[in-house]
């Protein structure tokens, strides 16, 4: 895939404070990129300044293969979405997704008004003002007029935290599809690693300015390399290890056959390291169980060692809930454990 935009050691400070540090990415055609990380980490101020809203970053921005460091946003031609909708509220549903497109003849805005109201499943909302609508068709109607320009790119920020989880996540499922079918590439700002996997097919982390890791969710979850990602992706703890003599890790939880070179180091066991097959390979770990919430359909359980504070988390059926403070042996998949650096 050819490239669209290029981000070249993009560095922004707040007086003396530094927001972003040589930071650099590429994003091709069509690609959907979610950025995540904590509060404050500068996805935000990455996202404005690929935007043009904000100035006096150093580094350099190609977009198309033109220079655009130095343009103005309204000359960008680049898509924006926000958490707040910003809907004009004097103006229709209709009038609403015009807003960008009031240069084309009247026949062609008509026909990609048409087309997006279909596309966002509103065709019957086209005369109606923003008041009456709940939040989440007042969202539709804000990506609508983002796209309604056929923008390359699309840059959204949150765009979807202040809605209801249910009105959210029926949302994500539909929004992949619904930029696929129109090509455009997309950088999705959120803090939620789980609404960054359901979007996007990247994943790039960032940290205190600094972009940490660049990777497809599966890759992401399977291999975090960081305890810093892993809290990021849900995972709260990590377990401590020493090696053994013949090479293999020992735990408060028991010996793991997974070899390392490592003399001391963390081992991530996610959650769902107890989902597996008849033919992985598995390993028996024993530990007290500290306490315990549903996940609908599942269980979590907060294991903890029967001597020492090392924890972690196992997801399990609800119908084998055991009692806290209760002794459990459970076994987990090999291949889903994973040693990270402690940072």
């Amino acid at each position: 895939m050819s490239q669209l935009l290029v981000l070249t050691q993009i560095s922004h400070r707040y007086g003396q404070t530094a927001a972003l540090t040589e930071c650099t990415l590429a994003l091709a055609n069509a690609e959907r990129v979610a950025l995540i990380g904590p509060s404050g980490c500068g996805k935000s101020t990455l996202l404005r300044i690929i935007a043009g809203l904000e100035t006096g970053h150093q580094g350099r921005i190609t977009y198309h293969g033109s220079d655009i460091t130095q343009l103005p946003a309204h000359r960008r031609h680049i898509g924006l979405m926000f958490q707040e909708h910003a809907l004009f509220p004097h103006l229709t549903v209709t009038q609403n997704i015009a807003y960008g497109i009031h240069h084309l003849p009247t026949a062609q805005q008509h026909a990609r008004i048409n087309e997006l109201l279909t596309l966002i499943g509103l065709p019957h909302l086209a005369a109606r003002y923003p008041a009456t609508l709940s939040g989440g068709e007042r969202q539709r109607v804000a990506l609508a007029r983002s796209l309604a320009p056929s923008p390359r790119l699309l840059l959204l920020d949150e765009p979807f935290a202040s809605l209801d989880r249910s009105v959210r996540d029926h949302l994500l499922a539909e929004v992949p599809a619904l930029l696929a079918r129109e090509q455009v590439a997309t950088i999705y700002v959120t803090h939620d690693a789980n609404e960054a996997c359901q979007i996007a097919n990247r994943v790039i982390v960032m940290r205190a300015g600094q972009i940490v890791r660049d990777a497809d969710p599966a890759t992401l979850y399977q291999q975090p390399q960081s305890e810093f990602v892993a809290q990021l992706l849900g995972i709260r703890y990590s377990v401590p290890y020493t090696r053994n003599n013949d090479g293999s890790m020992h735990t408060a939880f028991g010996d793991i056959p997974m070899p390392t070179t490592n003399p001391a180091g963390r081992l991530i066991i996610p959650p769902d390291a107890g989902l597996h097959s008849d033919n992985t390979h598995t390993v028996a770990l024993t530990g007290m169980v500290v306490s315990h919430y549903y996940r609908a359909p599942w269980v979590r359980v907060t294991v903890g060692a029967v001597a020492g504070g090392a924890q972690f988390e196992y997801d399990m059926p609800q119908a084998h809930v055991p009692d806290i403070g209760s002794q459990m042996t459970i076994t987990v998949r090999l291949d889903r454990l994973s040693i990270v650096a402690h940072i």
